[in-house]
């Protein structure tokens, strides 16, 4: 019998892991907003934008040749430490020969190597990069693979705890090194490419030094287990893509259609605007989860967690409206400054989708992964379609707004879904309870006894049961990358 090797999946683990990953989120939210600022003062917009196109673009280059196997590594790992070796093995060789293949391939079609400007087809649809600059994408693109391959085979392991700070390392490396790099010199946008791909070597090493520790680490690939991780893939990698596509589509038409100065502006939008993503998620997780009934169905919890981080949500873009011309201006610079403009535009989609991260999961679920993906289809036509309109006319607010447009769209019918596959109305999915606020106060006043020494003893794990910790560990952000 093979060594299953896992870990016992235990209460106090699972809500152990709950909270592990709820503080990384606020960690991430953190490290990414000063990553931005740091690069918005040293390389200016034109350079920022250059520098948002070449990372997404090897990103999103890894999902496509990945084909879903990311998805499908987790499932494998999580059967026993046998498969998750063989699995492990079969995505480093993936990496390196797709992957590197991948790297040859987007070099050709962006028409490199070249003595002049790049004229390749790519070189269309992705203008203003030079020939250089572009190869730091296509050479990225194994790093980023492999990245997020390793990190769901972590995942699949339980390695929450090594999950979650490989990916707070990956964003604080890069940001040290940014200012390392300033501070003796000065940080170029060629610098900082240079050290965005010495951050995924030092993120992989990482990876697979836990996965030696782990026992996964092995160079001895399974060709029947590739089959089955891509027959799982070829079912998870059309929603994959749309919904990666659905965040990110917009950055690569602002600087089609636009140019890539205003990219660099809107790159501080979109970041801006997932930031209150990570945020008041954690917070309502935080704050409400004593609302939650432990032994309550998965379609309930769902509802608590969803209607209370909607609610949180919606009270953080209230002042995020208000006040954020002025404090982009004041953070980025006065160059930046139409970007807390265009914030106001995509806020009303960003409160809609805060509440698919949670009830998305629960209709996949529930065995309907063909309709979610229908949905995310249908959101990111919209976004497509929307964004040609507009952004000609409007600029980087076209984008916000399309943006918006298409996150309110793929909420509305995720509800609908959701209502439909759990019998619970609207209001209980959307609107705070009575319960709900009871459940604030009592953790405020527990928070108050705390603080004034009233109340001692250890802190106890998620109050929302074993079905809320794993709700919150397996949840993504929208557009969240690895």
């Amino acid at each position: 019998m093979a060594d299953r090797g896992d870990r016992s999946g235990s209460q106090p683990t699972l809500f152990r892991d709950a909270l592990v990953t709820i503080a990384t989120r606020f960690g991430l939210a953190l490290l990414i907003l000063g990553t931005d600022v740091l690069l918005a003062y040293l390389i200016g917009p034109a350079a920022k934008g250059r520098f948002t196109l070449i990372v997404l673009y090897s990103q999103l280059a890894a999902m496509l040749v990945g084909w879903g196997t990311d998805n499908a590594l987790a499932v494998v790992s999580g059967r026993d430490r046998d498969d998750a070796r063989r699995g492990l093995a079969n995505a480093l060789v993936w990496s390196a020969i797709v992957g590197g293949f991948a790297v040859v391939l987007s070099a050709w079609l962006y028409g490199i190597p070249t003595s002049g400007p790049p004229r390749g087809p790519l070189a269309g649809a992705i203008p203003n990069l030079s020939a250089s600059q572009f190869l730091f994408a296509a050479v990225a693109i194994p790093g980023e693979l492999f990245f997020a391959l390793g990190l769901f085979a972590l995942l699949g392991r339980q390695q929450v705890i090594a999950y979650s700070v490989i990916r707070i390392m990956r964003r604080g490396v890069l940001l040290v090194l940014c200012v390392a790099a300033a501070a003796i010199a000065t940080l170029s946008l060629d610098v900082a490419l240079l050290l965005n791909l010495l951050t995924l070597v030092a993120t992989s090493l990482a990876i697979g030094w836990v996965a030696w520790r782990d026992r996964i680490l092995s160079l001895r690939p399974s060709l029947a287990l590739l089959r089955e991780e891509l027959r799982f893939g070829s079912r998870a990698i059309g929603g994959a893509l749309a919904e990666r596509l659905l965040f990110r589509a917009d950055a690569f038409l602002v600087n089609l259609l636009v140019g890539v100065t205003a990219t660099g502006v809107y790159s501080v939008t979109s970041g801006l605007a997932e930031t209150l993503w990570y945020i008041p998620n954690a917070l309502g997780i935080v704050m409400f989860s004593r609302a939650v009934d432990p032994e309550a169905d998965a379609a309930r919890i769902a509802a608590v967690l969803t209607r209370t981080t909607f609610a949180v949500t919606l009270v953080c873009a209230i002042p995020a409206f208000i006040v954020g011309p002025w404090l982009v201006e004041t953070v980025y610079g006065s160059a930046f400054r139409d970007a807390g403009f265009a914030l106001r535009w995509i806020l009303p989609g960003v409160v809609a989708y805060s509440a698919v991260a949670i009830i998305s999961r629960y209709v996949v679920g529930q065995g309907r992964p063909g309709a979610w993906t229908l949905i995310l289809l249908t959101g990111l036509g919209l976004n497509l379609a929307s964004n040609v309109i507009l952004i000609p006319r409007l600029g980087i607010n076209g984008a916000a707004l399309s943006s918006s447009i298409s996150y309110v769209a793929t909420a509305f019918l995720t509800v609908i879904i959701f209502r439909r596959l759990s019998g619970l109305g609207y209001r209980a999915t959307l609107v705070v309870q009575r319960e709900d606020i009871a459940a604030l106060r009592r953790r405020f006043a527990v928070l108050a006894a705390r603080i004034t020494g009233r109340q001692r003893g250890p802190i106890h794990g998620l109050p929302g049961g074993p079905t809320t910790a794993r709700l919150v560990i397996d949840e993504r952000e929208p557009g969240e990358e690895p």
